[in-house]
């Protein structure tokens, strides 16, 4: 039994492992795995989430399937058939591609799809970790200057130019997407810093949602 996730990028694959590394343990001690897929652009995502996914769903009766792109960008796509401007949109465009890719009598395998993104893009995970990040970043300066809850960055500045901002400033240099992403994550211990501020504030709930959807589905806790 495996849940497979679609993202739309190499460092969302190397920074889920490293996220879930604990997590994976233990989907596999109750015969469970994590398959996280890279479909190298939104672009190439959206033309290969349908197919793949109805495969995959078609293949086992228990397996599982997420889509997880990023929403940003989105201007790209608003003369396409992709069009969306916000999560809701982009979860309604991906299970329409899947439902389009099943036959009719196979309308229920869609329970198994669960539509989700990166609000606005990966590096959302980062920003969550502020104080692994901070650490990376080798600074004492408080981080945190961003909005709050971390998702509700906005498609002029999303998670990941701030992420760029911060090595320029503090490394002087770009922030290395494979690289920097994996040795940030790495230095998460509990799934709590990413999903919970300092105050207990709720920083994830899209990414939440589709972690405690697997949960449920697989029985196996994720924090």
């Amino acid at each position: 039994m495996k849940a497979w996730i679609y993202v739309d990028g190499p460092s969302d694959v190397m920074g889920l492992n490293t996220l879930w590394s604990d997590w994976r343990q233990r989907l596999k001690l109750k015969g469970w795995g994590i398959q996280v897929i890279d479909l190298q652009s939104k672009s190439k995502f959206f033309a290969h989430i349908g197919p793949r996914a109805a495969e995959k769903l078609r293949a086992d009766p228990k397996d599982l399937v997420v889509g997880l792109p990023d929403l940003y960008p989105v201007d790209i796509f608003r003369t396409t058939d992709f069009a969306h401007s916000n999560l809701l949109e982009l979860q309604n465009v991906q299970r329409l591609l899947v439902e389009n890719n099943l036959r009719e009598n196979e309308a229920n395998m869609l329970e198994r799809f669960f539509p989700s993104a990166f609000k606005h893009d990966f590096e959302v995970l980062l920003l969550s970790a502020k104080h692994r990040l901070r650490d990376h970043l080798q600074t004492s300066d408080e981080l945190g200057k961003w909005r709050q809850p971390v998702e509700e960055q906005n498609h002029d500045h999303p998670p990941k130019y701030i992420v760029n901002e911060l090595y320029r400033k503090y490394h002087k240099r770009k922030y290395r997407e494979t690289t920097d992403a994996v040795a940030v994550l790495r230095r998460v211990e509990k799934s709590e810093e990413i999903f919970y501020s300092d105050s207990r504030q709720l920083q994830c709930p899209a990414f939440k949602e589709m972690v405690d959807w697997i949960v449920e589905k697989t029985g196996v806790p994720a924090y």
